[in-house]
């Protein structure tokens, strides 16, 4: 994985129960250490959103979709709350988030590449 090469360890948390990480964790990220939690606190303290009708029907969910089929990625059985939106963070070792990316809606997800180069960035910084 690119982001090990830099020194970043990857870290998923989602909604669910421990045995949903145990069973998917494995199969979909093996090198990602996956943790969920069954109550969406941990999504509110870093201010991760609920999709409302207006994020439903914006023209990226149906392109995020496409793109994701495309890739042979389909949504299987949801558990939690299947509002909950996404975030991807890097953060430093002090806990500082160094890099924010907030969904608008279901599968906005931000460019490798961006986060690639922000953990690149702050791996430059303690190496300086």
């Amino acid at each position: 994985m690119e982001f090990e090469k830099v020194g970043v360890a990857v870290v998923a948390v989602g909604l669910g129960e421990p045995k949903h990480a145990a069973l998917f964790g494995p199969r979909l990220a093996p090198s990602v250490a996956c943790h969920t939690r069954p109550t969406p606190e941990g999504h509110a303290a870093f201010g991760i959103g609920r999709a409302g009708t207006e994020s439903l029907i914006q023209p990226g969910v149906l392109s995020a979709a496409l793109k994701a089929a495309a890739g042979g990625h389909v949504q299987g059985k949801t558990t939690g709350d299947a509002r909950v939106l996404s975030g991807t963070f890097v953060v430093d070792r002090a806990g500082v988030i160094r890099f924010a990316h907030y969904a608008r809606f279901p599968g906005d997800d931000p460019e490798i590449q961006h986060i690639l180069h922000a953990a690149e960035a702050l791996q430059s910084e303690v190496n300086a």
